[in-house]
């Protein structure tokens, strides 16, 4: 037993599951869907493969399509793998896919953003069962965020502003919501809590039901979490949320779907931009941020060819900020700067958005082939309220509105070849129109064992509002700001045995940004601005294997290889964007592979891997000197006994061996940290 674990009775119990039990794998997954383990009662692993087929996907395009006959690049995370990973948070989910990499520039336990292909923060959207939740100009903060009433995760990587607009540059998470069951009410109650080698402590719970008739489903949950963090001073990250959908069929050419979500987290911000330990944790500052996520779909099919679908949807955040002064930059001299005031901004955010979508689908002919033609419109209005009291004060409130067209022609031109090809033209409020075209093609080779794809397309971000109108004492506006936009182009390969017992993809891709919005000084002034500055280009290969040589083992491996270049830095510091060398905050290789075992009935094992390569990054998070940090190579353990078909015990383990490693500069990652759990069903 690692020595850590001696004289703490939370680790020394969890320890004991493991070697008792072995472990619960660390669920699956191939390019195009995650695998996980079925109950015992559904597995057969004498006679069926666990690597699975490409599952039926609709975040890549405007109707649902199965994942290999879409030329992008794309990653489900599935149900299965959903309820036996258990991820604490969201971003938790997204760690090991191929192009993604989780960015906790201020450590473990704060603000948390995904970058997919090395892009931006701001270059990823996210969507919640087809509503968009990025603040309004592209940033996430997955901070608390849980998995409440959650099904899959569909990643979409590449250019998507085609289908979703401004800020799906380099690719779309979208989380759905499941679809409630053709049966009584079924209840499902999860518990678990957890400690760390230092510091640490976490507990979450969660009570989902579902159930329905022919014409009425339903499907909900409620949770909460809680994390204390790993710094002397704790985050003490509490989150609240609930999940309802409900799917109303009066009729067979008619439907209805409601869904509705509301995550409300709370935390404090113990580390300061400089670091953890080169500036002393701050015990006064916190957030809170509330999110409503209410949308209304209705479909009506008036035939087998037509269909047509109108949604409804608002998005709301209440974000809150508050720090107090505490006098740390009078106690020492630093050579770097420290914010120290009395500050208290909030923001109120509101989105509407109305989207039609028609769709076609003609009778085929004798040797024609099949295809489906979607178009339709987007309407959206975004209101922003921002105050800032204490030592500043300010006020603003800004609107704008925003329309889009849109067209896309899936097309399957025999059993060989399928063909993706659209377009959306969108015009927001004091900026040009923006055309964002993309294409891809998929050919099949040796039946269905090799698949070909090859895919391209423009994507763009909008600059949010602050960018162009906010005017306070940090900031001074550039109404003048224009579009961030890229260009990218991506070749893959998709190999499956006939047996079902090897896959194997692989993509490379490159993509160039141009006009990059950075905040710069302002000359002669106090004051910093947004400004269009910089050009840079990612490329890279991604990966994903998986291989079965016998009934009860499975191994596999996921992840990327990325090389960031910044092309042009004029107008920036060259200290910190040097040309030709790699953006801050993006690690040169980000891989994971995996050994699953079943060695007895309901006894379930995988020892797992994580590498993070080399990065840059900078002192102050946003400013400062680059420094390279170190690779580093994290294992985890997780473990699952059924005791019954109604109750199954669980624990995880992750950084087994407790490397010390950092997140960013002066920002330690996780120690060892291990939780226990169970799950109830009736």
């Amino acid at each position: 037993m690692p020595r850590a674990l001696y004289g703490h009775p939370i680790l020394s119990s969890i320890a004991t599951i493991i070697i008792a039990s072995l472990a619960l794998p660390r669920p699956v997954r191939s390019a195009e869907s995650r695998a996980a383990p079925a109950a015992p009662q559904e597995r057969d692993t004498a006679r069926t493969p666990v690597v699975p087929l490409p599952p039926l996907v609709v975040t890549a395009t405007r109707v649902p399509v199965k994942a290999d006959l879409v030329g992008f690049a794309i990653t489900v995370v599935t149900p299965a793998e959903l309820a036996a990973e258990r991820p604490l948070y969201a971003a938790d989910a997204l760690r090991d896919l191929p192009g993604a990499f989780i960015d906790e520039a201020v450590g473990p336990g704060g603000p948390t953003i995904v970058r997919l292909r090395g892009g931006e923060e701001v270059f990823t959207q996210i969507l919640v069962d087809g509503v968009q939740v990025n603040q309004n100009g592209g940033f996430f903060d997955f901070q608390g965020l849980t998995l409440t009433n959650v099904e899959r995760v569909e990643v979409a990587r590449g250019p998507q502003s085609a289908l979703y607009g401004s800020s799906a540059v380099s690719g779309v998470v979208q989380f759905l919501t499941p679809r409630g069951e053709l049966s009584p009410p079924r209840l499902v109650l999860t518990a678990a809590g957890g400690d760390a080698a230092r510091n640490g402590g976490s507990f979450r719970g969660i009570a989902e039901v579902a159930g329905g008739a022919a014409r009425l489903r339903y499907s909900g949950g409620v949770g909460t979490a809680y994390n204390r963090g790993i710094y002397a001073q704790p985050h003490d990250t509490r989150t609240l949320d609930g999940s309802l959908r409900i799917d109303w069929s009066p009729s067979d050419r008619w439907d209805l779907t409601g869904t509705a979500r509301f995550a409300g987290v709370e935390s404090n911000h113990p580390v300061r931009d400089p670091g953890a330990t080169r500036a002393p944790l701050d015990p006064n500052a916190r957030l809170e941020r509330d999110r409503w996520i209410p949308s209304l779909l209705l479909r009506y099919a008036p035939s087998e060819r037509w269909m047509h679908r109108l949604r409804a949807s608002l998005y709301r955040e209440d974000f809150l900020f508050a720090d107090e002064f505490d006098g740390v930059s009078q106690k020492r001299t630093y050579d770097f700067f420290i914010f120290d005031a009395n500050l208290v901004f909030t923001s109120d955010l509101w989105r509407t958005t109305l989207e039609y979508v028609g769709s076609y689908r003609p009778r085929a002919g004798p040797g024609a082939g099949a295809f489906t033609l979607s178009y339709g419109g987007q309407w959206e209005r975004e209101e922003l309220s921002d105050r800032i009291t204490g030592d500043f004060q300010d006020r603003l409130s800004l609107d704008r509105s925003s329309v889009a067209g849109f067209i896309e022609l899936l097309a399957a031109l025999g059993p060989r070849l399928s063909l993706v090809a659209g377009a959306r033209a969108e015009k927001f409020e004091d900026l040009e129109v923006e055309f964002t075209p993309r294409a891809s093609a998929v050919v099949r080779l040796l039946g269905d064992a090799l698949s070909l794809r090859i895919a391209a397309g423009r994507a763009y971000k909008a600059p949010n509002l602050q960018q162009q109108y906010v005017d306070n004492p940090f900031i001074a506006a550039n109404p003048d700001l224009e579009p961030e936009t890229s260009t990218s182009w991506e070749v893959g390969a998709d190999l499956r045995s006939r047996d079902g017992r090897l896959y194997g993809g692989l993509t490379y891709f490159r993509q160039e940004f141009d006009n990059l919005i950075r905040t710069v000084a302002q000359e002669s002034s106090t004051q910093q601005i947004n400004r269009n500055l910089g050009k840079s280009r990612a490329q890279g290969i991604e990966w994903s294997v998986r291989y079965q040589p016998g009934t009860r083992v499975l191994v596999g491996s996921d992840g990327s290889w990325i090389d960031m270049e910044i092309l042009d830095n004029r107008g920036l510091s060259a200290s910190e964007f040097p040309r030709g060398q790699p953006l801050p905050f993006r690690p040169a290789a980000v891989g994971s592979a995996f050994l699953q075992v079943t060695p007895v009935e309901r006894v379930t094992a995988a020892l797992r891997g994580t590498l993070v390569g080399r990065q840059w990054v900078l002192t102050e998070r946003f400013s400062g000197r680059r420094v390279e940090l170190d690779a580093y190579v994290l294992a985890g353990l997780n473990a699952s006994v059924t005791v019954s078909p109604h109750l199954e015990l669980y624990t995880r383990v992750d950084n087994l061996f407790d490397t010390a490693y950092e997140t960013a500069f002066d920002r330690p990652g996780i120690p060892l940290t291990a939780a226990v759990g169970a799950r109830l069903t009736n």
